[in-house]
């Protein structure tokens, strides 16, 4: 067996890179409408997620203060 001629991995790449392209080209409001939705959702979580990290931090600090202590 022969190795293949570095033109032929130019070729698939370049071929490659052409098919991919015009997959993207082909599907553009799709890929548009899963990115918002995506970046939406993404969005929502970070909000929840940082209103939890911050509710807990606060609920923990006012355990934590000595004058809130009862005996």
């Amino acid at each position: 067996m022969i190795a293949p001629n570095p033109v032929t991995f130019g070729l698939a790449i370049a071929s490659g890179s052409v098919y991919a392209g015009a997959e993207v080209v082909e599907h553009w409001g799709d890929i548009k409408t899963g990115t918002a939705k995506a970046t939406k959702w993404v969005d929502h979580t970070a909000g929840t997620v940082g209103h939890d990290i911050a509710h807990g931090a606060k609920s923990a600090a006012s355990k934590l203060n000595p004058t809130h202590w009862h005996f």
